[in-house]
């Protein structure tokens, strides 16, 4: 009975959007609707597949997870890694490292865009000064995708370096210590000792990231609109244009399925190379 208020909040919040939304995807409901949907069956999933901007959406959010987690955890890891041996400020320095991941991502997303802005940006400036520029950063096809990644990247990675750097600070101190008595070198105690036993951790903090980075939305919202061309049209964003833009809720219902079948299916695919790791 004591969990009961608590299974009707995780039902209200977590369960039934998902039930709805499944429901949407198979009618023609609209956003303006003055009539009761009508059920179309698998018509808006055909629709969904045979969109060649979904499949564009799609191949840009996978590129952007494929190189915004892996540079994110080896700059956490490395960061992580200095911070084993305690040094002067720090414990400082390390709360001082945590403020980005703090920060909310329309306000990275407005500030990244206002540091690129070709006339008065910190950033743009930057560049211009050693002849990359002036250029319309945000408004190039070949750069927009490249900044919306650098900005993730610089807000994420400390969320990384936390999770690694707790997981560093928990290993047995005793195989260290054993390996450093048998000459083992620094890297060496690295990729033979730490990495091994930091798998699992490292697994779960690429499964959280990559949850998080499945719906990301508002610092590509302020920063690009998804454009030039569609060239930063991540999935979320080319879903929430269906529904909100165009109208089209039911057709955006069913590719939100695609999304949260995209997400289970590797999701699925990193626990199982983690449980493999650990029975191995």
């Amino acid at each position: 009975m004591f969990v009961f208020p608590a299974l009707i909040v995780i039902f209200a919040v977590s369960i039934y959007p998902v039930i709805f939304s499944l429901y949407l995807s198979f009618t023609d409901r609209t956003l303006l609707y003055l009539r009761a949907p009508k059920f179309v069956g698998f018509s808006n999933y055909s629709n969904v597949v045979s969109d060649k901007l979904f499949w564009h959406s799609l191949k840009l959010q996978l590129s952007f997870m494929a190189f915004a987690i892996p540079l994110e955890l080896f700059v956490g890891f490395l960061v992580a890694l200095l911070f084993l041996k305690d040094f002067p400020l720090c414990r400082l320095l390390r709360s001082l490292l945590m403020l980005p991941v703090f920060i909310l991502p329309v306000v990275s997303g407005l500030t990244w865009r206002l540091m690129l802005q070709p006339g008065y940006g910190l950033l743009a400036s930057f560049f211009n000064s050693i002849s990359l520029g002036p250029k319309a950063w945000l408004a190039d096809t070949k750069y927009a995708f490249v900044t919306v990644v650098l900005q993730d990247i610089w807000r994420m990675w400390p969320f990384m370096f936390m999770i690694i750097y707790a997981g560093l600070s928990s290993l047995p101190s005793e195989y260290l210590e054993a390996a450093q008595i048998d000459g083992a070198k620094f890297w060496q105690r690295v990729f033979h000792i730490i990495f091994p036993l930091l798998r699992p951790v490292m697994t779960m903090a690429v499964l959280l990231r990559m949850i998080d980075a499945l719906r990301i939305f508002s610092e590509v919202y302020v920063m690009t609109y998804g454009g030039p061309a569609n060239a930063t049209l991540l999935l979320p964003l080319y879903i929430h244009k269906q529904a909100f833009e165009f109208g089209k809720v039911a057709y955006a219902s069913a590719a939100s399925v695609f999304l949260l079948a995209v997400s289970l299916a590797l999701s699925f695919y990193l626990v199982r190379v983690s449980f493999r790791g650990e029975v191995s």
